[in-house]
């Protein structure tokens, strides 16, 4: 038995304030675009070692499908589409300089992100409604 403490869990290992910058550098994305919103996935939210921050843009695969309408949906190609990828690298770069992260944004449709990627997930850019009841 040792003496070590037990390493706390965390939610995320981005650290504070980047990780307040990256919710809030998320909230026009989420309004600007239909689908379920910002997440964040991948390394970040399980170690403090992550080599960047992946932040993933899911959507109804329907309407992926309408804003990404050249992919074919069966063989993933949206990877080569030439609009997927000027919106992927421009939501990376915007993201990257409203947090001084590395960020690696993509935007995926629903049905590809849940079976392919079966790890946790953290909403950003949530808005909250106030009650007036």
């Amino acid at each position: 038995m040792t003496d070590e403490p037990t390493k706390k869990k965390k939610v995320s290992y981005v650290g504070s304030p980047a990780c307040f910058a990256l919710e809030l550098a998320c909230k026009p994305i989420n309004a600007a675009f239909g689908g379920f919103g910002c997440y964040l996935v991948g390394s970040a939210l399980e170690r403090d070692d992550w080599r960047d921050i992946d932040v993933r843009y899911i959507m109804a695969d329907d309407e992926f499908k309408t804003e990404f309408p050249a992919v074919n949906m069966k063989a993933h190609t949206w990877e080569f589409d030439p609009k997927w990828i000027l919106l992927s690298t421009g939501m990376a770069a915007y993201l990257s300089k409203a947090t001084g992260l590395p960020v690696d944004f993509q935007f995926q449709p629903q049905t590809h992100a849940n079976e392919k990627h079966k790890g946790k997930r953290h909403p950003l850019g949530l808005v909250f409604v106030k009650d007036d009841a």
